[in-house]
């Protein structure tokens, strides 16, 4: 696990060693055990090392020297390759020597050099990887199948023929790029976007950054001229499916998957929430580790400082069922504001979910112990485990009367309790007056309305979506609800969060539901078998049944989450109000005096804005931060 940068040139002009040092410098915080920088004719290229597997071998960039008619390569890897072993023995059979003994790295390098562009699709793992083929003057980069390591870039404006990728917004930000030093221009699309959602997309709040997308590789050749091609796609939905057999094939397909992800030649983990997705995860890898004879299973979670958002108690029971090795780990958020100051500058993007801090706190107290820690996420995307898809299910059913009866006269939502049942009613409700699923879907998951939105930013009217973009064509809604929270949901929110604050302490996380395998079993299965009779996960937890207590397994879903809504009244109102008033959201154009209602409305109790205003806190010191770019300091 690891950061890469670099910088492919377009002409003959020599590289400022300054950025590149600058790129170094910012990934520094991915890669606290190593790093280098190889310029090799118009490419140069930066890494820093989490070094995971072959401790003493696989330092980058890595390069193999020309071969016969083939040319030199030259690589920055950041990630794991889960079947590199396998792909070893195929190339070894093919003639190719290798130096090293285990090293994923090399295994890369060669397997480029026999198959070209169609190696990702041999690729099992989470990666993001640049291949520099100094003969053919061409640079290849490409992420895994879905976006579990992030990679964006950069073409250079004013003047400059170039374009740079590294792993964060924030390092092409401390690189520079514009050509006359100005300070960044912001995409007012991407403004919207992140208003809408909580997130951006494909493309960066920074002018001119977007994010290679996952399952996707590219080409560079000496003239400039870009090549994108998209290697693997969710498998179709089958019509004709049965639950005959799902629960044993998905059994299996976990099982491997956790087998491939306990590789490490260093200390191991798992998170472990007493959650269905992680403790099946963690059950799984004690089975394993004590089918090898291994010490059993380090399992770690993070108690939260208020009790009605601790699932310690529930994760302690799960730990005692598996016979773990677990530790209950104390919460020390210390200064909050200066927690996401750190985590603003780790990635140069602001966040409206909240999690991200408990996720860095658990990931800073697990690096402690541990190098790599197992998770379960993606469950909830690929086994259908969110209270919307049966909503959207209801509507499939309902809405031809729903979209007839009056919403307020309907339900009355409950301001300051946005989880109520009569709120989520009332959701539903305004739900059904879109005719089309992805326009239902837009209603329940935004983050602002588009009323708020025009009055909060009018001048991004033009730029507000009325619909969720790249719907997929499916006759199911449930499904094609599931398939986008797969490619938007999932990369754009949740695995950003996790990369981000575990690489800020350089923690690696794997996700053995997002296996290949997995991926293309649970994406093939309808929702009638993912959810039978409606029920989130009911295919996941009937095979979780096999290992934990029904009192887990009957749980109803929690999110990670934390009591901003409580902080925002309490410790942490005035710095709220410092940062929302003051002019940094006012230079981007959003109105002063609207949010400062919505902070007297939720200092006094009358509607709860906890979500909307983490949001707005987090931009404000996003809009701070690109003003005066900098690296967040290294360490724990």
């Amino acid at each position: 696990m690891c950061g890469i940068a670099g910088i492919l040139r377009f002409d003959e002009q020599p590289f400022d060693r300054g950025r590149l040092e600058a790129m170094r410098a910012h990934l520094k915080h991915r890669g606290p055990d190593g790093d280098g920088v190889r310029i090799d004719g118009r490419c140069a290229l930066v890494h820093t090392r989490l070094s995971i597997i072959d401790l003493l071998g696989g330092d980058q960039p890595m390069h193999i020297p020309q071969r016969g008619t083939l040319g030199p390569l030259t690589l920055v890897f950041n990630g794991e390759i889960y079947n590199h072993r396998a792909l070893r023995a195929q190339l070894l059979e093919l003639g190719h020597n290798f130096v090293s003994d285990h090293c994923d790295t090399e295994v890369l390098l060669h397997g480029f050099r026999a198959w070209g562009t169609e190696l990702p699709k041999r690729l099992h793992g989470m990666f993001a990887l640049a291949i520099w083929d100094s003969a053919s003057r061409r640079l290849f980069l490409c992420r895994d199948r879905t976006g579990k390591k992030p990679l964006y870039l950069r073409r250079a404006t004013g003047g400059r023929g170039e374009v740079m990728f590294a792993s964060l917004v924030a390092t092409l930000c401390m690189a520079g790029g514009d050509g006359h030093g100005r300070a960044p221009a912001i995409n007012r699309a991407a403004l919207a976007t992140y208003l809408t959602l909580g997130y951006t997309d494909q493309h960066a709040l920074v002018e001119g950054i977007e994010e290679l997308p996952a399952a996707h590789w590219a080409t560079f050749d000496a003239d400039g001229a870009m090549q994108l091609h998209r290697y693997w796609q969710p498998p179709p939905i089958s019509r004709s499916s049965t639950s005959l057999g799902t629960m044993e094939a998905t059994l299996e397909v976990l099982g491997e998957a956790v087998h491939k992800r306990l590789e490490a030649d260093v200390p191991l983990g798992c998170m472990l929430s007493g959650g269905i997705d992680s403790s099946l995860i963690a059950a799984l890898a004690q089975r394993e580790l004590g089918r090898r004879g291994s010490e059993p299973l380090r399992t770690f979670n993070v108690a939260m400082p208020e009790a009605d958002y601790d699932e310690s108690p529930h994760a302690l029971a799960v730990a005692r069922h598996l016979q773990t090795r677990h530790t209950r780990l104390a919460t020390v958020p210390g200064d909050i504001i200066a927690d996401l100051e750190r985590l603003i500058a780790v990635g140069g993007e602001p966040t409206a979910d909240s999690s991200i801090l408990p996720t860095y706190w658990l990931s800073r107290a697990m690096r402690q112990h541990v190098k790599v820690a197992l998770s379960g996420d993606g469950g909830d995307e690929l086994f259908g485990g969110y209270d919307r898809y049966r909503a959207l299910a209801l509507l499939a059913r309902h809405r031809w009367w729903l979209a007839r009866v009056p919403v307020h006269a309907l339900v009355k939502p409950s301001p300051r309790h946005p989880h109520a049942l009569r709120t989520r009613l009332h959701r539903l409700a305004g739900s059904a007056a879109a005719a089309h699923a992805d326009r239902q879907y837009l209603h329940m998951v935004r983050l602002f309305s588009h009323r708020q939105l025009r009055m909060l930013a009018p001048d991004l009217a033009g730029e507000i979506e009325p619909a969720l973009p790249d719907w997929p064509d499916e006759r199911d809604p449930v499904h094609a609800a599931m398939r986008w929270d797969l490619t938007h949901y999932l990369p754009f929110d949740l695995l950003r969060k996790v990369d981000r604050a575990s690489m800020a302490v350089a923690l690696e996380v794997r996700c053995p539901m997002l296996d290949t395998q997995v991926c293309d079993l649970a994406g093939h299965l309808p929702a009638s078998v993912l959810m039978p009779r409606g029920r989130q996960k009911g295919l996941l937890r009937r095979v979780a049944a096999q290992f934990l207590p029904g009192s887990i397994i009957d749980r109803p879903k929690r999110g990670f989450a934390v009591p901003v809504g409580r902080w925002f009244t309490g410790p942490l109102r005035q710095t709220l109000t410092d940062h929302l008033l003051g002019d940094d959201l006012a230079q981007l154009g959003l109105s002063r005096s609207l949010i400062e209602t919505w902070l007297q409305e939720h200092t006094i109790g009358r509607v709860d804005h906890a979500h909307r205003l983490f949001a707005l806190l987090t931009l404000a010191i996003w809009a701070r931060w690109l003003k005066h770019p900098a690296p967040p300091p290294v360490g724990l």
